[in-house]
């Protein structure tokens, strides 16, 4: 790899993939097990649901993740702590949706890790920042 961003993207974008395929399983099985007029009726289950919520995660923070990767990938520069973070974050992701996608205990796993992530980022930010008011 050229960059050593470039593999925490890659992982990031492959976790929205899987869970993207997760997401389709559990509404086709389900649908195929009580038939779209009694979905339509009565919705999905909660782990179908929190599925969805999770894909639709995905587009929320990472989205910045993305963004900010690029910018340091474009500036041609990173740091030690940047890179730290970066897998802070995309390992947080991962734990992220595994909590989401299971017994989705909110509180105090999954916002935890919402934090570390959003922290991470933050991380990321500042010391970008930093780096380039020094340039």
């Amino acid at each position: 790899m050229s960059h050593p961003l470039i593999l925490p993207m890659l992982i990031q974008m492959a976790l929205s993939i899987i869970i993207l395929f997760w997401l389709a399983y559990s509404r086709v099985s389900r649908i195929s097990k009580l038939g779209l007029a009694e979905i339509r009726k009565t919705g999905f289950p909660n782990h179908v649901n929190n599925a969805s919520d999770n894909f639709k995660n995905q587009f929320e923070v990472p989205v910045m993740f993305y963004v900010l990767c690029l910018l340091i990938i474009v500036a041609g520069t990173t740091t030690t702590v940047i890179i730290v973070a970066a897998w802070v974050f995309v390992i947080g992701r991962v734990i992220h949706a595994l909590i989401q996608l299971t017994k989705n205990i909110i509180f105090p796993w999954r916002f935890l890790m919402f934090l570390i992530t959003v922290l991470a980022l933050i991380v990321m930010l500042v010391a970008f920042t930093l780096q380039q008011v020094a340039l």
